[in-house]
């Protein structure tokens, strides 16, 4: 008897998730959930980024019971204020001027599920930016080296003129923050596959 591998699912639209996965995941497909990713009244980051990662995978895994399905979700915050994708330079100024020497926590919500076994594996990782006291030309630089602004606080980690406004990362996992945790994501896809 032949057994068929299960495909892997990435339940997003993100060019970033996407192009992290593969460097780790050669053989999948990225389906859009095309969800409502509004907030609820007073809900913590952490909690958003969890709950937006759950309806995500199960959207995509209600068509693909057989699969395994990830879906994930990244939200910021920032003085207990949670801080979504800017989409536009000037909202992305406005936003980011105010991190100048303070700490920007970032969360990642990642969930697993293979419907058909009724698997649902789930990880939030917190990622913490500690940006330096910076000057307005330093932000301006970093904006003017974009020509988008659809990630989460405006941020882009791999950016060089953004490490010039950072002081120090506090992580477990250095990729989560360009959209998903790879350390705890590798690790469940390994042993789902085995």
């Amino acid at each position: 008897m032949n057994i068929i591998p299960r495909k892997v699912i990435l339940g997003s639209s993100s060019i970033y998730r996407t192009i992290l996965l593969s460097k780790y995941l050669p053989d999948f497909i990225s389906i859009s959930p095309n969800i409502d990713e509004s907030e609820r009244p007073k809900e913590p980051a952490k909690d958003l980024s969890l709950r937006l990662a759950l309806e995500k995978a199960t959207k995509i895994a209600s068509n693909r019971p057989k699969d395994i399905v990830i879906g994930s979700d990244q939200v910021a915050s920032f003085e207990n204020v949670n801080i979504g994708k800017p989409m536009d330079r000037i909202t992305a100024y406005n936003q980011m001027i105010q991190f100048s020497g303070k700490n920007v926590s970032f969360y990642t919500g990642a969930v697993i599920i293979i419907k058909e076994l009724e698997t649902v594996l789930s990880h939030v990782d917190k990622t913490i930016i500690k940006f330096k006291t910076f000057e307005k030309k330093e932000l301006e630089d970093y904006l003017n080296s974009e020509n988008r602004f659809n990630t989460t606080a405006g941020v882009r980690i791999e950016s060089f003129p953004f490490q010039n406004l950072v002081d120090k990362i506090v992580t477990e996992d250095k990729e989560a923050i360009i959209g998903l945790p790879m350390i705890w994501l590798v690790k469940q896809i390994k042993n789902l596959q085995s």
